[in-house]
């Protein structure tokens, strides 16, 4: 996966898709206009930003610092016009027991089985509720429990166990309005249960993103997208991205890009090669006509 390599049309490789493509594809657009000699209505800045993954130090770095007036994200969209995106509130849940020697487990709190009792919880009295929420283009609200550890050899009681958990939030809601319910729950459980003792603490905040659709960004880009490809989706989508960094500060912004998430951190990642070509001509579009 580390040496690119062309077949069947499909470019391979880590990074070909998410988002070597996209971002190959911008400046391949910038540099047809600057060799055709070109000059865009509007001043065009290519920024190749670091941290996705993890912090957004890039993304937020540069919204805080920048002033332009409307922002195209390069991940990969199949060439749709993603104009909102789900957030994320990653926070882990921490329970706690007390150790004993597992011949008198009576001596001590399980925090392990005191988890099944918060997870159970959860399954019961939480996820429900995502059932009622939900947003036009991005759908309701998702729950992951994705991590799980406790204990430090099998002849203890355990004393804690950790879970961390990755909630997918909606526009309007804020990051950490979604971890509240957990905290009322631990409350909850705490109040009924004297031996019952958990703390929850946030992990990683990030706002959903929404653009109205009749933002400029957005009905260019459409149309960008009609001219080349003879027709346009103008969608959202369930993952996040760092246009998030940017909406939140009132700036108008969609994700446009060549390729489909579904090939994102895969073992075998590709991206069709007509579609980065598309994007170029698309690029070139929206630079000329914003």
């Amino acid at each position: 996966p580390f040496e690119p390599h062309i077949r069947e049309g499909n470019l391979y490789g880590r990074g070909s898709c998410d988002t070597k493509a996209g971002g190959i594809a911008m400046m391949m657009a910038m540099k047809d206009l600057k060799v055709a000699g070109i000059k865009p209505n509007s001043t065009i800045q290519y920024a190749g930003v670091v941290d996705e993954e993890n912090g957004f130090g890039g993304a937020l770095a540069l919204a805080n610092e920048s002033s332009v007036t409307a922002v195209v994200v390069a991940e990969p969209t199949d060439l749709s016009v993603v104009r909102s995106h789900k957030g994320l509130a990653r926070f882990r849940i921490r329970a706690k027991g007390i150790a004993a020697h597992s011949s008198k487990p009576y001596l001590g709190v399980n925090a392990i089985l005191q988890m099944t009792k918060i997870i159970k919880a959860i399954e019961e009295q939480i996820l429900p509720t995502y059932n009622h929420q939900g947003h036009p283009l991005v759908g309701s609200p998702t729950l992951n429990i994705g991590l799980i550890s406790g204990g430090t050899q099998i002849n203890f009681v355990p004393d804690q166990c950790t879970i961390e958990l990755d909630r997918r939030t909606i526009p309007g809601e804020k990051p950490s309005d979604a971890i509240l319910p957990f905290q009322r729950l631990i409350e909850q459980m705490a109040n009924e249960d004297r031996q019952f003792e958990a703390t929850v603490e946030a992990i990683i905040l990030d706002n959903a993103m929404e653009t109205e659709e009749h933002e400029e960004i957005v009905q260019i880009s459409h149309r960008a997208c009609q001219n080349i490809l003879g027709q346009s989706t103008i969608t959202g989508v369930p993952y996040g991205t760092d246009a998030s960094k940017f909406t939140i500060r009132g700036i108008p912004s969609i994700v446009l890009g060549p390729g489909s998430i579904d090939q994102a951190h895969s073992a075998v990642e590709w991206v069709e090669c007509q579609q980065v070509i598309q994007a170029v001509d698309i690029y070139r579009q929206i630079m000329l006509n914003f």
